[in-house]
């Protein structure tokens, strides 16, 4: 579409008004069917609705801009030089957040949060199970992602991504195991069973090992990235397994009390809850900074004899 043609249409064309409408009568159909908390339906849908009414507008007015911009971003992004710039903008901004939300998090569900009526103070592991097991998958679909990015596109940074994500996911899912069994002694009378969701668990642990070990194990970083994208792409079967073990199989494990934006609504009392919410978002955040040092560190080893990385040296020294 030539400037003439997108300055002559109208502020907001036939089909621009009919996509708002439809747009709008979905997400009020959605607000009566979708059985979530109200806070947190109606923020989603909200939000959902004003970023794509902007992003369509924007998208019509100024096609070739929007086009220009997506592919900057895919190629900035996919190259480690400016990755490893624009990391460097945010990481400070991402470690203040994770400090805050965990620091808050913890003071709040620890020391002001009242004692459960069954378990008493003992569920206040559930500070450190729950961000920890969520954190877990959390990071491996990001590697599914990163492996699928790799091997459709070869694109290096996804590579990078994969091994910068895998340590501190092996990390998390050893303290959800572990976190897991300490808490299960005085619930359950046993600290380890072979529960559908606990061995789910434990083999998720085992595939961040094997991808970790894929990495280290084979000399060629391409070939090493390649293999661990398909091992990381094949086990995200095991992230769903993990997510569902206890509605598909009688388990031990306790069912699902909490949910942002699933069907069942949260059965936590709010006391609990928001503490428990500041934990899981502080670990996300947590786990984004330990992946930018990662990936940065990775950059500067690959990229060694690259002249922006002598420069990147002698500016630090």
């Amino acid at each position: 579409m030539s400037k003439k043609q997108i300055d002559k249409q109208p502020l907001f064309p036939r089909h621009f008004l009919i996509s708002s409408v439809l747009g709008l009568l979905g997400v009020v159909l959605a607000f009566y069917i979708w059985d979530v908390p109200l806070a947190n339906k109606t923020v989603i849908l909200v939000a959902s609705y004003v970023i794509g009414w902007c992003f369509y507008f924007g998208a019509i007015h100024r096609p070739s801009w929007y086009w220009r911009t997506l592919v900057r971003w895919y190629h900035q992004l996919g190259s480690p030089q400016h990755f490893y710039r624009i990391s460097g903008w945010w990481l400070p901004w991402l470690t203040l957040i994770a400090v805050f939300l965990l620091g808050v998090g913890v003071v709040w569900g620890l020391a002001f949060s009242p004692p459960h009526y069954e378990q008493g103070n003992s569920y206040r592991i559930i500070y450190l199970h729950v961000p920890a097991a969520s954190g877990a998958l959390m990071g491996y679909m990001a590697m599914g992602f990163c492996g699928v990015v790799a091997l459709v596109w070869r694109l290096k940074m996804a590579e990078i991504m994969i091994k910068a994500i895998a340590p501190f996911g092996a990390v998390l899912a050893a303290i959800s195991l572990f976190s897991g069994a300490v808490w299960g002694k005085p619930t359950w009378g046993t600290y380890w069973v072979w529960d559908a969701r606990l061995t789910s668990m434990l083999i998720l642990f085992f595939l961040y090992l094997g991808i970790i070990a894929l990495q280290n194990a084979i000399p060629d970083p391409r070939q090493a990235g390649r293999a661990a994208s398909l091992l990381a792409i094949v086990g995200v079967v095991n992230v769903f397994i993990v997510r569902y073990s206890v509605e598909w199989w009688h388990s031990l494990h306790q069912g699902g009390s909490m949910s942002l934006f699933g069907a069942a609504k949260s059965q936590i009392h709010p006391s609990m809850l928001w503490p428990l919410l500041l934990c899981m978002f502080g670990t996300y955040f947590l786990f984004a900074v330990t992946v930018f040092i990662r990936a940065r560190t990775e950059i500067l080893w690959r990229e060694r004899r690259s002249n922006w990385v002598r420069r990147e040296v002698e500016n630090a020294i």
